[in-house]
């Protein structure tokens, strides 16, 4: 899905500066902070990765 959002001067700067301290450009802060909020309200559920070198119980 692709939307386009009209954000304040100061939602504009915010995003310029997270964007930075991540290393990303625009669209992936956006994306980024946007996944990290819903997960933080619970809205979506944190996707776990699962190495190597994880460890697990049990057996399977």
């Amino acid at each position: 899905m692709k939307i386009t959002l009209t954000l304040s001067t100061d939602e504009r700067i915010a995003l310029r500066r997270y964007a930075s301290d991540i290393g990303e450009d625009l669209e992936t802060a956006a994306h980024t902070g946007l996944r990290d909020w819903l997960t933080l309200i619970g809205e979506l559920e944190e996707v776990y990765d699962l190495g190597e070198d994880t460890e697990t119980q049990g057996s399977a």
